[in-house]
């Protein structure tokens, strides 16, 4: 956000942990979903299938919500939801060994006051602390910002799907680190 003056406002912008559910804010599965396709739209032409696959993501994400081996970093201004980080634990029980980074979006507003570096190192952090072995997370080429973001913590491109993805011309790429 930006004061009167055009300044940058981040300490204005307060990031939660949501480490048990109790600390939920209310509507963030939509208020993620709109961001999702507000900037999405904008940027790569998806549709609304974008906004329905985000909002059954975090549907499911959140029934099944494991503080042991979940996370999710809320950014606010004024109490507005501005922002989303979320760590999808190791699931061996279904076959997936790695943890996931996912539904990281910032409004446009909130981007280059370093948001989203503080949310991915705090992120990564949880990670390493939980000692997973692996994390991998997917996302649309173009968004140039993120992709420093997640090769300075060690992402390297594994894999790209070929379009299109939620109406837009663009497919998913795949992600991956492996803790050293």
């Amino acid at each position: 956000m930006l004061d009167a003056r055009g300044e940058a406002a981040a300490e204005r912008v307060t990031l939660t942990e949501v480490r048990t559910m109790a600390d939920y804010p209310p509507g963030l599965i939509g208020a993620i979903a709109g961001l999702f396709g507000r900037c999405m739209t904008a940027s790569h032409g998806t549709d609304w299938r974008v906004d329905a696959m985000i909002a059954e993501g975090q549907s499911e994400f959140f029934r099944r919500f494991d503080p042991e081996r979940d996370r999710v970093w809320v950014a606010q201004v004024g109490g507005v939801i501005c922002g989303a980080l979320t760590i999808d634990g190791p699931r061996p029980e279904t076959g997936r060994e790695a943890a996931r980074l996912r539904f990281f979006i910032l409004d446009e507003a909130t981007r280059g006051l370093g948001l989203g570096r503080r949310m991915v190192a705090a992120a990564m952090a949880f990670c390493r602390e939980r000692g997973y072995p692996r994390v991998y997370l997917t996302t649309l080429p173009g968004l140039d910002a993120a992709r420093r973001l997640y090769e300075a913590c060690g992402f390297c491109l594994i894999g790209q799907d070929d379009p299109p993805f939620c109406g837009s011309a663009h497919g998913e790429q795949t992600w991956e680190w492996r803790a050293p």
